[in-house]
């Protein structure tokens, strides 16, 4: 059982994204591009369509009004960040396709959420005989709360939160998953259907707050050949930093480990569709006087947890209300794409001032939940 500490606790769930990753659009098509294009909703782009960053809605397609439910300000907040990416909200209706409750998936986020809380426990996986036991793995329990899902695949995305004491707003645990780049990709992903619990409400910094996320029935929106950045082209108020105590860590491969759980700059990340995959990557962020920002690079080459997603984080926190250019180059295929085909995409964001970028950064420190590699 892992010791309790102070500070925001996280893990993700790889063999959901791998199980995921299997339901992919078909057709052919090979190209290459440094443009950006509108997501159609089509899988399978023309045989001569470009590779390309999905063109954000921006801030206004996304806007909410926390209300101080820790629940519905989840779900507004995970909304709000593919809303102004130009991706689809999540299912608003009370069923899927398949006729079966959302309410059932937030019944086994919710479970899971009291099983981390009562074992002071974060992760994805239960032990038969633990207190709050519903099952093994995420597939499991959303079975046991009686979901059925509305396409061929039963995987099940899931993203896990905990933080010592109190949240200190009803947006900081979700806040701090999107923040972190493993986790962020599964808010992009093209699933239709979230569930959020919370475990109970808790005061005691020596226990976890928790809160879950399960993400079911994949269908693919975005083309194979639309990669998605974040932070967007043209975001402001961006971040300037990270605390990089994510569970799989993107900075663990460097120097030792010496960067986990420091403050670093913010998450540059890209994510592909379907049955999308990386090669030969290379990022290039500058600042606005044109001095490259060292960064660590991570994508499926280089960690199997990287699925359909490409990152580098820099390795110190990026300065104030400055306007960054990010360069990426590589080489990407997909179900449409057999062969590999060299791409190379560009977009700008400006950072904001720790006081005023949007939400609360979690509290800098060491984890000691152990990393997933599933």
């Amino acid at each position: 059982m892992n010791k309790p500490n102070k500070t925001a606790a996280f893990a993700i769930s790889s063999l959901a994204l791998a199980a995921l990753a299997a339901c992919g659009g078909g057709g052919s098509g090979n190209s290459s591009s440094s443009t950006s294009a509108n997501g159609t909703g089509a899988t399978t782009p023309p045989p001569t369509a470009a590779i390309a960053l999905l063109a954000p809605a921006g801030p206004s397609a996304g806007a909410f009004t926390p209300t101080g439910n820790v629940i519905a300000d989840s779900i507004a907040y995970a909304n709000s960040m593919r809303l102004q990416l130009g991706l689809k909200a999540f299912n608003p209706s009370a069923t899927n396709s398949s006729g079966s409750p959302i309410t059932d998936v937030t019944t086994a986020a919710a479970n899971h959420a009291l099983y981390m809380y009562d074992n002071n426990y974060v992760g994805h996986y239960e032990t038969s005989g633990l207190p709050g036991y519903t099952g093994y793995a995420p597939s499991d329990r959303v079975t046991a709360a009686h979901y059925v899902m509305s396409q061929s695949t039963n995987s099940v995305g899931e993203i896990a939160a905990g933080i010592g004491g109190a949240f200190t707003s009803s947006t900081q645990a979700v806040d701090g998953l999107f923040d972190a780049p493993f986790h962020r990709a599964i808010f992009l992903f093209d699933t239709t259907n979230v569930g959020f619990g919370q475990g109970p409400t808790n005061t005691d910094s020596a226990k976890f707050s928790t809160l879950v996320g399960d993400f079911t029935d994949y269908v693919q929106n975005t083309p194979d050949n639309i990669l998605v950045a974040y932070p967007y082209n043209g975001q402001t108020n961006v971040k300037p930093s990270w605390v990089a105590n994510e569970s799989p860590n993107p900075v663990a491969a460097y120097n030792n480990g010496s960067l986990e759980g420091t403050t670093v700059g913010y998450p540059v990340t890209l994510s592909a569709a379907g049955n999308g995959a990386f090669s030969n990557i290379v990022f290039t962020i500058t600042d606005a006087a044109g001095n490259a920002v060292p960064c660590i690079e991570t994508d499926n080459t280089n960690n199997t947890e990287a699925t359909r997603l490409a990152m580098c984080v820099p390795n110190s926190p990026l300065a104030n209300n400055t306007v960054y250019k990010v360069a990426v180059t590589g080489s990407l295929t997909n179900t449409s794409i057999p062969q590999a085909t060299a791409f190379s995409v560009s977009w700008s964001f400006t950072t904001g001032t720790p006081s005023t970028a949007a939400n609360k950064q979690i509290i800098p420190g060491r984890t000691t939940i152990p990393t997933i590699l599933n």
